[in-house]
């Protein structure tokens, strides 16, 4: 799981079951429909010590904030609650803290009368594949976050490297640019001939199978979120096959949160070494951090 603070919205698998959820009442689908496809879709997440509380948590959430809670999926998440699901995510004491924190505003905002029903709208259509296949963008952090990871005013290197889909997508639906980012960092706009001879940034942490994510969907979930003004063209150039991770892993280069994610790779990879094993499959070697 990919997390990036202890607020309910800030991991990967609850933004993915909101989100999800949320489409399916676009699509105009019944909230009993609606919540069938999401269990569906996540059907893994059940049964999982560490992955079930947070798809009831956010799923329970998601629904309150709508007007559509099922008192079957309030039960079960005050039944996560009371055992305090998820808190084995959080080691750290700080963290574990907040995490507990977080758990209590969720539960006080269930036990809350549920709002009326929200009127479900479509969103308006947002163009993904905005780059050519090939085409290498340089980009600058810029927020006071990234200080927390020494990247501030530093340029890094995104390419896109082919097209997806999102795995619930049809497949004649607009596909998501699939992008890889460099591993080094630069002081002054880079040139094109700057790629040569740099490993790609793992877009993970070294996980149970220690196969690597290399690149990711570049999703674009609002307008806003997409930093056109930090991006700067630098060319396009060939993609050597030994570059390239043949399957996308489901998971998003997330625009909104480009800063604090690519910091935190950054800054863990730096000091640490992963090999090709072949193509397509990279493996964590060691860990010097």
């Amino acid at each position: 799981m990919g997390a990036w603070g202890t607020k309910l919205f800030e991991n990967d698998i609850t933004c993915d079951i909101q989100d999800a959820y949320k489409k399916f009442l676009q699509d105009k689908l019944s909230n009993q429909e609606a919540y069938d496809k999401t269990l569906e879709m996540f059907h893994e997440c059940i049964g999982d010590e560490d992955d079930e509380p947070l798809f009831w948590y956010a799923l329970a959430d998601t629904q309150w904030t709508m007007g559509r809670l099922m008192p079957s999926v309030k039960a079960k998440t005050m039944e996560w609650i009371n055992k305090g699901g998820g808190i084995t995510l959080w080691s750290d004491g700080a963290y574990s803290t907040e995490w507990k924190m977080t758990l209590e505003k969720l539960k006080a905002k269930l036990e809350k009368p549920l709002p009326p029903e929200r009127k479900i709208r479509k969103p308006a259509t947002i163009k993904q594949n905005l780059w050519n296949t090939g085409d290498v963008y340089a980009y600058r952090f810029h927020t006071e976050e990234s200080k927390k990871y020494d990247v501030f005013e530093k340029y890094m290197l995104i390419q896109k490297i082919g097209e997806g889909h999102e795995y619930w997508a049809e497949s004649n639906s607009e596909p998501i640019m699939q992008v890889h980012v460099f591993d080094k960092l630069f002081d002054l706009m880079p040139v094109l001939e700057d790629i040569n001879g740099v490993r790609l940034l793992p877009l993970d942490y070294p996980n149970d199978s220690d196969n690597l994510i290399m690149n990711r969907l570049a999703k674009i979930w609002s307008k806003k979120d997409y930093p056109a003004k930090h991006l700067t063209y630098i060319g396009n150039t060939f993609i050597p096959a030994t570059k390239i991770f043949k399957r996308h892993s489901g998971e998003y280069f997330d625009w909104k949160y480009i800063e604090p994610h690519c910091g935190k790779y950054y800054k863990y990879w730096q000091n640490n070494e992963y090999k090709a094993i072949e193509e397509g499959v990279f493996r964590y070697v060691s860990n010097e951090f």
